[in-house]
């Protein structure tokens, strides 16, 4: 654990303010969730939660069969990692931090449109050059990730349907 050199008191309703370059570094937003615990010593760990890391394996399972009934490539982000990933993807891309000019993207809450040639960074050495399609996964009005889509010549029909059926359904899911 790395010393930072900041002190801060609790206030009487048992508030704590996390410094703004520590919140830069480690990407916290106004609203995001944090999960509180101890380690059993007398430290207080605070880490980002994710909700979609929480379902990590059925979300695994999911991206391998719309790749296998589709054969269309697709990526599954939260606000921090890569989650899942299938097609002739790299496993290793699994569990990365995505490229911060992805979260900026994921941030703007709309569905993108990637041209081919224009690249996407996704994550440390990986770059999408071909079409692709962007769509955030939304639960309960908060951007909680992304759905990646790549298409082949263009974003078609099946590719936009797939990203808007996957982050709806995944949105939906972690709803209820």
């Amino acid at each position: 654990m790395k010393a930072t050199g900041v002190v801060r008191r609790i206030d009487d309703l048992g508030r704590i303010v996390i410094p703004k370059e520590i919140r830069r570094n480690l990407r916290i937003r106004e609203g995001d969730s944090l999960e509180i615990y101890t380690d059993g010593t007398n430290s207080i760990i605070l880490k980002k939660y994710s909700h979609i890391e929480n379902i990590n394996n059925f979300i695994i399972h999911y991206v391998d069969a719309v790749y296998a009934s589709n054969k269309k490539e697709i990526i599954i982000t939260d606000t921090e990692r890569i989650i899942a990933a299938a097609g002739n993807f790299r496993k290793d891309i699994i569990g990365k931090k995505i490229d911060l000019r992805l979260d900026d993207r994921i941030q703007k809450k709309t569905t993108q449109i990637i041209e081919k040639n224009e690249g996407l960074e996704v994550t440390d050495n990986l770059v999408l050059n071909s079409p692709t399609i962007l769509k955030p996964i939304s639960v309960y009005g908060d951007i909680i990730g992304a759905v990646i889509v790549i298409g082949e010549g263009s974003i078609g029909d099946t590719e936009k349907a797939i990203a808007e059926m996957t982050s709806s359904f995944l949105g939906k899911y972690l709803e209820s």
